[in-house]
């Protein structure tokens, strides 16, 4: 009696290790059903997988290489072949640049001489010539458990490895120094990237230079390498509230946020996000050069409207004592920046009037004497308004 098989013996680390990432061939014995055996399919992504039952053919070296070189589709083929002898056994794996998984029911453990094929006891579940006990399988293993037994999200992470493969394949045809590579691989913890770097120089068939990944950190979804780097706090509430009051004054902030970047930040410390997003920027700042708080020299520029030159009234002054005293900032700074503002609209109230009058009472130059008590009317009530608000 044949013994019992199910796909789901076949989805394990080792056969990801053997099928994907290291591109090698699978010879399985002894019998294994056939849509058992297509389980394995999930880890040949980048191939068209082509079925060849070998009882009835005499030729199936030419049959092989006659598929695997004269396909239209883009990508190449791998066999599944089936119900082979031992010596039709040996025949295939002399094919060079084959990719394939053979299924016989005889013992070929004896043939198991080959590195570019594994050899596997199916009713044992041993492996003959692959020793996973010196194998780092941790990146095999995260991705089948991230998945949770399911293969269709499984092979969809494969799948993703596959196009970032790509990716770096156009890359380093582009540069060689691969100084993309960091971003390109953003998405995974960098102890995976030389085992993704390898895949791609085996399907694709092309060198990398060295890269030494060990200073970079994943992006997410992994720990931080350095266990003992401070946790950065994450400001976005602040940042949504200080530009939710108003939205002059929030959009002289955003302005004087990308001002500061340019003047004061490294770009190369940055991601691509944090260069371009407001509140990320902000993020950045608060963390790295802001964590005690707003500079005065930012604050102070920021009640000014240096940047959109808009005129503040009563309505902005009301919403940066809000954002003040949201932000916590210590009483004195907050009260000569409050008489800033308080002398700079007295200034606006005396050019308005000035503005008011010279339009409505220009008296005549000709018409000297009262041309003269005018403009010292004039001065008289600007010293008078100045007197009554305190200095400029």
């Amino acid at each position: 009696m044949r013994n019992l098989d199910t796909g789901s013996d076949f989805i394990q680390p080792e056969f990801l290790n053997i099928l994907f990432f290291e591109q090698k061939n699978l010879v399985i014995f002894p019998y294994v059903d056939l849509k058992h055996l297509h389980a394995l399919e999930c880890f040949t992504v980048g191939y068209n997988a082509i079925d060849l039952e070998t009882t009835a053919l005499n030729n199936i070296r030419e049959i092989i290489e006659f598929e695997a070189f004269n396909s239209y589709s883009q990508n190449r083929s791998f066999f599944f072949i089936y119900n082979l002898d031992r010596k039709k056994v040996k025949e295939v794996m002399q094919l060079s640049d084959i990719h394939c998984i053979l299924n016989t029911n005889e013992d070929v453990s004896s043939l198991a001489n080959s590195d570019s094929f594994v050899f596997y006891n199916k009713k044992t579940k041993k492996f003959i010539n692959y020793n996973s006990r010196h194998t780092d399988l941790s990146f095999e293993e995260h991705l089948i458990a991230d998945s949770k037994n399911v293969v269709e999200v499984l092979q969809d992470k494969i799948q993703k490895i596959k196009s970032t493969a790509t990716r770096l394949f156009s890359e380093v045809n582009k540069d060689p120094e691969m100084r993309n590579l960091p971003m390109i691989l953003e998405d995974y913890d960098p102890k995976f990237w030389p085992k993704i770097m390898k895949f791609t120089g085996l399907y694709f068939k092309v060198d990398f230079p060295e890269f030494d990944y060990r200073f970079y950190q994943s992006k997410k979804n992994f720990k931080p390498i350095n266990k003992s780097k401070k946790q950065l706090k994450d400001y976005s509430d602040e940042f949504r509230f200080i530009v939710g009051q108003n939205d002059d004054v929030g959009r002289e902030f955003v302005q004087l946020l990308y001002q500061y970047r340019s003047l004061n930040v490294n770009p190369s410390n940055l991601e691509l996000e944090q260069l371009h997003t407001p509140h990320k920027l902000y993020n950045y700042l608060r963390n790295h050069h802001w964590s005690v708080n707003i500079p005065e020299e930012f604050l102070i520029d920021w009640v000014h409207m240096k940047s959109t030159g808009h005129t503040l009234n009563d309505i902005d002054v009301s919403d940066f004592k809000r954002i003040f005293n949201k932000l916590n900032i210590p009483n004195d700074l907050l009260g000569g920046i409050k008489s800033k503002i308080k002398n700079h609209d007295y200034m606006l109230e005396i050019d308005k009037k000035i503005e008011n009058d010279a339009v409505n009472n220009i008296s005549s130059i000709t018409d000297f004497p009262q041309f003269k008590r005018r403009l010292l009317n004039r001065v008289k009530e600007i010293v008078n308004l100045i007197d009554k608000n305190g200095e400029v």
